[in-house]
């Protein structure tokens, strides 16, 4: 028990042991810094990636359903109500229209719907700022589009759809003047940009073929596939299955690539124990010479290893955990100092980068970084075998 206590002493002191063995510490130093960078790193990824997968998904829910039935008979659609009256259905039509104010125009996508629907869409009354209007030519548009057609609340707009009358340069354009009623801030650049919301009734030959959007709201019985068998639907995976899948693989290929920064970290561990072995060459023939086995030599080099890696890999952990919270911040004091935005929410569809961090991966992370080190702690050890005191003293 004494011997033990001894020598874990001496595998700590080797660790401290910084004013005879400067080199030795300055590569640990590197090391264990590199093992910290490649976790941290690892970490602030993942959740990032998973901030990403979960804003995608909240946004494109809250704001176009979870179901969207097509051509639905009123008969099915009434039952399919009083069976789930828990959730929210709302009646609506798309269509391609051009917006213009004074100075611009853009083409965006209108849906059109009563007002009373549009007030139950989950993520608009939160997110919303109008005014009393009763005229039906309302219409209510994203924050990103009101800046780049510089208007507000109140203006008008005209808003150009296509007709049934055909000429020899393709269909008449109707202009209609619309007053803007509310502007929403969704936090997700493609609807606050691309999207606008009007009055079906106001644009009835336009409203020809209607879709429902369905909104499950909770509760122990939400809705069931069979009682869909009538309808034909597409479900928000149907609808948004490549974007899911691509945000999946863009993680899982993210992570392999960052899991090679750990890998190399573990080289810098064997290489430093190597060079710790050989530097201590004298204390292990000593060591040898007194009688102590091989087993309890390696055994003090592999804690001496293990515990810097231990630390690196705690210190690695935190540090990702504290740029995961922080990232939003991050970015914005980068992109200021470099005057170039390193997040652009034309491309990513959101207003700001997004984090959440999952503890499974964390523990995934941490696992597979333990067993590395585990693995380049061991290697390195297999020269103390090849260590003979006879030869040295000799």
């Amino acid at each position: 028990m004494i011997l033990r206590k001894i020598f874990l002493k001496l595998a700590v002191a080797y660790i401290f042991n910084s004013k005879k063995d400067k080199a030795f510490s300055t590569s640990t130093i590197l090391s264990s810094l590199a093992l910290i960078l490649g976790i941290s790193i690892l970490i602030t990824v993942m959740s990032v990636m998973n901030g990403f997968r979960e804003e995608l998904v909240s946004s494109l829910v809250g704001v176009k359903g979870d179901l969207t039935l097509i051509e639905t008979n009123d008969n099915d659609l009434e039952s399919l109500k009083n069976k789930y009256p828990n959730n929210t259905y709302i009646k609506n039509s798309e269509n391609r229209v051009i917006i213009s104010s004074d100075d611009h125009i853009e083409g965006v996508l209108m849906k059109s719907l009563s007002y009373n629907d549009f007030k139950l869409m989950p993520k608009f009354n939160t997110n919303l700022f109008e005014i009393e209007y009763f005229d039906e030519d309302w219409v209510f548009i994203g924050v990103e589009l009101a800046k780049i057609l510089n208007l507000k609340v109140g203006d008008q707009v005209t808003l150009n759809t296509s007709s049934n009358d055909m000429t020899i340069l393709g269909p008449v354009l109707n202009s209609e003047i619309l007053t803007i009623r509310g502007i929403f801030n969704l936090g997700m650049y493609e609807f606050d940009r691309y999207y606008i919301y009007s009055n079906m009734s106001y644009f009835e030959e336009l409203s020809k073929e209607t879709i429902i959007d369905v909104y499950l709201n909770g509760g122990d019985n939400l809705l069931f596939l069979e009682d869909l068998n009538d309808f034909n639907f597409l479900s928000w995976a149907d609808q948004n299955a490549s974007l899911s899948q691509a945000l999946m693989t863009e993680k899982n290929v993210m992570f392999i690539i960052l899991f090679f920064i750990i890998i190399i970290s573990c080289f810098t561990i064997i290489s430093n124990q190597i060079f710790f072995i050989k530097e201590k060459y004298k204390d292990i023939v000593l060591l040898k010479s007194i009688g102590v086995s091989t087993s309890t030599i390696n055994l003090i080099f592999f804690i001496n290893s293990f515990i810097v890696s231990f630390i690196s890999v705690i210190f690695g952990t935190l540090l990702g955990i504290l740029l995961s919270f922080n990232i939003a911040k991050i970015e914005k004091i980068f992109s200021y100092f470099l005057d170039y935005s390193l997040f652009n929410n034309e491309i990513y569809y959101l207003s700001n980068l997004p984090h959440s961090i999952k503890f499974n991966d964390i523990a995934l992370i941490i696992i597979i970084a333990l067993s590395s080190i585990l693995v380049a702690s061991i290697i390195p050890l297999f020269r103390i075998y090849k260590i003979t005191p006879n030869l040295v003293l000799r």
